[in-house]
């Protein structure tokens, strides 16, 4: 497979996809039973369509000001000595995911449960026995 450029490269751009998906799953978990479904449609959109390719450009980017490969007039890099350097992408897709998530709670507000003392009392606790089976299953899955 090939684009007008012929260029192969469609492997980048799933890389690309699969973590702008990410960096909207962050997002979910921040605004989770605070939202209706289309307008976290709408954020999605926004967020993996605008937003996050230009944080990615900063700093992924050859030419991004963040990025360690940027050099200013002077040929110094533009950042110090090293620049950004982000390891795996963990830096540009829980930074934007993040921001993003902390802006949509911000703006929507706590929980409808947690504004009415009546209701408040009634929540239940978390349950320890599946708080811990939930750490060991990600333990297992990142120490083998």
């Amino acid at each position: 497979l090939q684009n007008f450029d012929g260029d192969t490269m469609y492997h980048s751009w799933f890389f690309q996809w699969t973590f702008a998906g990410a960096a909207a799953t962050i997002v979910s978990g921040s605004v989770a039973e605070r939202c209706r479904l289309e307008g976290y449609f709408v954020y999605t959109i926004v967020l993996t369509t605008f937003i996050y390719p230009i944080v990615v450009h900063w700093a992924w980017s050859k030419t991004g000001w963040m990025s360690p490969f940027y050099k200013d007039s002077n040929g110094d890099p533009y950042l110090s000595k090293n620049g950004f350097l982000d390891f795996a992408g963990s830096g540009v897709v829980h930074t934007t995911g993040g921001f993003a998530g902390l802006i949509g709670a911000i703006a929507i507000g706590q929980r409808r449960e947690f504004r009415d003392p009546l209701l408040r009392k009634q929540l239940k606790g978390h349950s320890v026995l599946l708080c811990s089976l939930g750490v060991s299953i990600l333990w297992m899955g990142w120490y083998g």
